[in-house]
């Protein structure tokens, strides 16, 4: 069983914003420019660390963590999205959370996600990007998975297929068919086996359809939310925004990386 990096978008920002945010994934984080005067910082909502962002620093932040971040326009920040995962929506770090201050002294790793942004081949940048990840995640790898990875194995296709053809329409008791369970114990014996509701993968899994989908520029955001079954252009944008933080636009616009192959 191989994990399959998934690089989500790749984000430079000098902007004004104070969110509290839950990602749908994980991100790891460079402050590139500081301004001490007006700086930018992280707060953990479950214990109210807060962390400034100095130039040079960097962060990883697990995916389901929440978060209040505040940025402003005199600091720039570089910042991979991506996921790790075991099958689609069961990611390596399922239980883990938090943001982390990764040890950098001599600037290697910071060096390496700077050169990610400047890259202008998309396979070249992509490699950039998991080679950039692998080196600031492997000091938080799990000793002990918390996922029963050989009651899940099985159950590998059917995730992959439904996460290649769901809808918004799909509901938790088409999900347990897909994986041949009885739906009457299902939510419980999901969560046992991928460690999240059903309802919540479903979630993700749409919104790595979307993305996928909004990505072909062929289409538009009006053509995918239709696709998809939703019943308007309006919910679509709003699911997204919920998932990601950004419009259906926005999110098209930032670079990411090759499709994966549960498509």
């Amino acid at each position: 069983m191989q994990p399959s990096f998934r690089l989500v978008a790749l984000l430079e920002e000098s902007i004004e914003y104070d969110l509290h945010w839950t990602l749908p994934f994980h991100s790891l984080a460079l402050c590139a420019e500081e301004n001490p005067r007006n700086p930018s910082w992280f707060e953990l909502k479950e214990t109210g660390e807060r962390q400034i962002a100095e130039r040079g620093l960097v962060t990883f932040m697990v995916a389901g963590t929440p978060v209040r971040i505040r940025y402003t326009t005199a600091n720039r920040h570089l910042a991979i999205h991506f996921r790790y995962e075991l099958f689609p929506g069961v990611d390596v770090f399922a239980g883990l959370r938090g943001r982390f201050r990764i040890e950098d002294a001599g600037g290697a790793l910071a060096a390496k996600i700077a050169a990610v942004f400047a890259e202008t081949d998309d396979l070249r940048r992509f490699a950039a990007a998991e080679s950039a990840v692998l080196d600031a995640i492997l000091p938080f790898w799990p000793e002990h998975s918390t996922l029963d990875l050989v009651r899940l194995a099985p159950y590998g296709d059917a995730l992959r297929d439904m996460a290649g053809t769901l809808d918004a329409r799909t509901a938790v008791g088409d999900l347990a068919a897909r994986m041949g369970l009885s739906e009457a114990h299902f939510p419980a014996v999901f969560r046992s086996l991928v460690g999240m509701a059903p309802k919540q993968w479903l979630e993700q899994a749409l919104f790595d359809r979307a993305r996928r989908m909004l990505s072909d520029p062929r289409r538009t955001v009006r053509d995918v939310a239709y696709a998809l079954e939703f019943s308007d252009e309006f919910n679509f944008s709003r699911f997204v925004k919920r998932r990601s933080g950004y419009s259906p636009t926005q999110l098209r616009s930032t670079p990411q990386g090759p499709v994966s192959n549960w498509k």
